[in-house]
């Protein structure tokens, strides 16, 4: 008890409360906002519960490899603790977000306590981490784990053995929560240089990496005979790559390309192979589609709003925009306002900020995202896994935004005005259209 007491007493008493009220919000949300579950929640919960109460990864028997294993597994082992109860996972999920504040702090270690509590602020208060967490669905908890990895990759200049297989094992976890996750690995090595890594070092990341894939891929080939981590990366560029595609996710291509399936893997490759024919063939419109699921991907928090407030979020019969519109404009505003400013300012600051190894990683993450969803496809909750990033670049231009704006050039200047009027105009655009509806 007086080793953690003499821990906590060596952090700010300002950073204790900013995690302590965090944590607080996070909790009475969750307890005063219940919901049923949706979409992917219903889809995480079953197979969760399947793994806590048979041991087995189904849907109604069936086996499955659609949904990748990381996070049923994390909601299974609760399942299998605290019996079945959704609730519990949101809990722990508020405390995995303010953890995630935590680690902001800690990312920014040599700039002065203000800065770094005033990072962690902006997100142990983001309404939008808020709302997360009372949603079943991996985005928490992937957040927290790329957030943890920053902080290893930026803390692993001493190339200690331990660091590095906690490098590797987080690195898996987060291939296993979304196999997507490995664009970020293929443009991390082009940063390693910048991150004082050597080839020799990386060994005992790499081999962290593949033990803790290695059980995954093997039932996978055991079950279907492909040694893949999921059968969904075909469908996925399908969805963002067909003549009907809008660039955000929707079951918008012709249902007939995968007709003549007989599994799952085999459904996969049908979708890969279509969506590949139309890119090669449709270069024009795969640029134009480009551009829509980037502007998809930094579209403000309608999802996230109408998944939580909406009485019905899953009636087709009701447009999406509607839905959006129907949301109480004091929830739009209070929800969007500090996304959009955070944003703003985290761009700036990113063009104004030293090129440490926290810059070249940020940097290898959103190029690396951006590069993902340029292919498949956009989506307000696919930005939420950058947010923590942002905080930290919006903290640093906050605590010296005069220092910060002289010390740009003429370029980077111009680079953060183009960028922020892009933004801007994109949620203008997207206001007008869901105040038309």
């Amino acid at each position: 008890m007086n080793t953690i007491l003499s821990k906590l007493q060596a952090y700010p008493r300002s950073l204790l409360y900013v995690l302590g009220l965090g944590l607080v919000l996070r909790t009475a949300f969750v307890s005063f906002h219940q919901r049923p579950l949706i979409s992917d929640e219903r889809e995480y919960d079953r197979l969760a519960y399947n793994l806590a109460s048979q041991a087995a990864y189904t849907y109604d028997g069936t086996p499955t490899a659609y949904r990748p294993i990381g996070y049923p597994a994390f909601v299974s082992v609760s399942y299998f603790v605290l019996g079945h109860h959704p609730v519990a996972i949101k809990f722990l999920q508020a405390l995995i977000d303010v953890a995630t504040s935590f680690l902001i702090y800690v990312i920014l270690v040599g700039y002065p306590d203000r800065v770094r509590v005033l990072a962690a602020g902006l997100w142990a208060f983001n309404i939008t981490a808020i709302f997360y967490t009372n949603l079943m669905m991996s985005e928490t908890v992937f957040t927290f784990l790329l957030t943890l990895t920053a902080f290893l990759i930026t803390r692993y200049s001493d190339k200690r053995t331990s660091s590095a297989y906690l490098i590797g094992i987080c690195l898996g976890v987060l291939m296993l929560i979304k196999p997507s996750a490995i664009i970020f690995l293929l443009v991390l090595p082009f940063f390693y240089r910048r991150l004082s890594l050597t080839i020799r070092s990386l060994a005992p990341v790499a081999l962290a990496f593949v033990l803790v894939l290695a059980p995954w891929s093997l039932r996978n080939y055991l079950t279907f005979g492909k040694l893949s981590l999921a059968s969904n990366g075909g469908i996925n560029l399908l969805i963002g790559n067909n003549p009907q595609a809008t660039g955000a996710y929707g079951i918008t291509f012709d249902p007939a390309i995968l007709q003549a399936a007989k599994s799952e893997f085999e459904a996969d490759q049908m979708a890969f192979q279509s969506a590949s024919q139309y890119i090669i063939q449709n270069p024009g419109t795969f640029v134009v589609n480009a551009a829509k699921k980037l502007g998809r991907l930094f579209e403000s928090e309608g999802g996230l709003l109408v998944w939580t407030f909406h009485a019905s979020p899953e009636d087709t019969h009701t447009r999406y925009a509607e839905k959006y519109a129907s949301i109480p404009l004091s929830l739009t505003l209070l929800t969007n306002l500090p996304y959009l400013f955070m944003m703003l300012l985290g761009v700036f600051g990113f063009l104004a900020s030293k090129k440490d190894p926290a810059w070249w990683i940020s940097s290898a993450l959103a190029g690396s995202w951006v590069l993902l969803h340029l292919v498949f496809f956009g989506g307000g909750r696919f930005h939420f896994p950058l947010m923590p990033f942002v905080a930290i670049y919006a903290a640093l231009l906050l605590s010296d935004s005069r220092g910060s704006w002289k010390n740009l050039t003429i370029s980077q200047k111009l680079t953060g005005i183009v960028v922020a009027l892009l933004l801007v105009s994109l949620w203008t655009y997207e206001g007008i259209f869901v105040y038309n509806a």
